[in-house]
């Protein structure tokens, strides 16, 4: 799906498929149009990648990824990769490698992503939203010699999923019953197209979310998506205990977190944890009452906050 959503002097929104590591993989970038290819698009030495939370489906960061790009200028392009498995696009490229894939698979992904796709010379901010922010702090964690800037961790679910009030509802069904759900979804995956989006728009109701998230819910109607994305929440709850300490402490400089005031992921106690044992971070917590799930209702703040936050320093490397 091509999205014109800017100025044909702006810039272009498109999605592709690549392999990584052999696994299909949905791709989303947003840049100046001269960069017509990943191999030519030079104009800054800077790139955004935005890592999703879960369900990692990137159609549903489009708003804030165009407001960022916009924000920059339209300078500055803006990546993002979708998770393994997460995608219909993906699968239409069937070779058994669907998954499902597990947080380590997730993790291992994006680092070979970084890796085999990233230009060379290029800076990357990286933008993580979630659980994606915990995948940003492994990647950097087992490859120091990445060429990251700046890491932008947005409603961190960095420790303690299976406690938060969240997690205490949500971890035993995602843990004990994940065929129950996606037997469900199977059921529900032979609905025309109609009923689906008629659905997707009643469980919408009376919210103001863009048309990108009508397009990413559509991939909630697939089995094999949602097998995937509930095979790596059980991981999730079951591996992030602990936040890794050595990880932040490690990259402290270039780390900027961003805690919600009322997140039943991540609630507020983490945040103070995290500013204790940090003090020098810099650790914030949000006053504009932004929901955890950004993306669907506060994505063009959320990408004008970002910006802010990075503007100067992005604008240095960019002028």
């Amino acid at each position: 799906m091509n999205v014109e959503s800017l100025a044909p002097d702006e810039g272009t929104c498109k999605t592709q498929c690549v392999r990584v590591n052999g696994v299909p993989t949905h791709l989303m970038k947003v840049e100046p149009n001269l960069a017509e290819t990943i191999e030519v698009a030079d104009e800054s030495d800077v790139l955004f990648l935005v890592i999703p939370g879960n369900p990692g489906i990137v159609d549903f960061y489009e708003v804030f990824m165009l407001t960022l790009f916009k924000a920059s200028g339209c300078k500055v392009p803006v990546w993002g990769i979708s998770h393994a498995g997460h995608t219909s696009l993906t699968q239409k490229l069937d070779d058994n490698t669907q998954g499902p894939y597990s947080l380590v698979d997730q993790i291992d992904h994006k680092a070979a992503f970084i890796r085999d796709f990233v230009p060379p010379g290029k800076r990357l901010v990286l933008i993580g939203h979630s659980i994606g922010c915990h995948i940003i702090l492994q990647v950097m964690k087992s490859n120091p010699s990445l060429p990251i800037l700046k890491a932008v961790l947005l409603f961190p679910t960095i420790e303690r999923m299976w406690d938060s009030p969240n997690g205490t509802f949500l971890a035993p069904l995602l843990c004990y019953f994940r065929w129950l759900a996606v037997f469900g979804v199977f059921l529900s995956s032979y609905l025309s197209d109609w009923v689906k989006w008629r659905a997707i728009n009643w469980f919408f109701r009376g919210r103001k979310v863009p048309p990108c998230t009508f397009h990413a819910a559509l991939n909630l109607f697939n089995p094999s998506c949602t097998n995937n994305i509930i095979f790596m929440a059980a991981h999730e709850m079951r591996e992030v205990m602990e936040p890794d300490l050595d990880a932040i402490a490690q990259h402290l400089p270039k780390l900027l977190f961003y805690y919600g005031a009322k997140d039943g992921w991540c609630p507020v106690d983490y945040y103070y944890d995290i500013k204790k044992l940090f003090p020098e971070g810099d650790i914030r917590l949000c006053k504009r009452g932004i929901a955890h799930a950004f993306c669907l209702e506060s994505s063009e703040l959320m990408a004008d906050l970002t910006w802010n936050w990075l503007g100067q320093d992005i604008q240095i490397q960019v002028n």
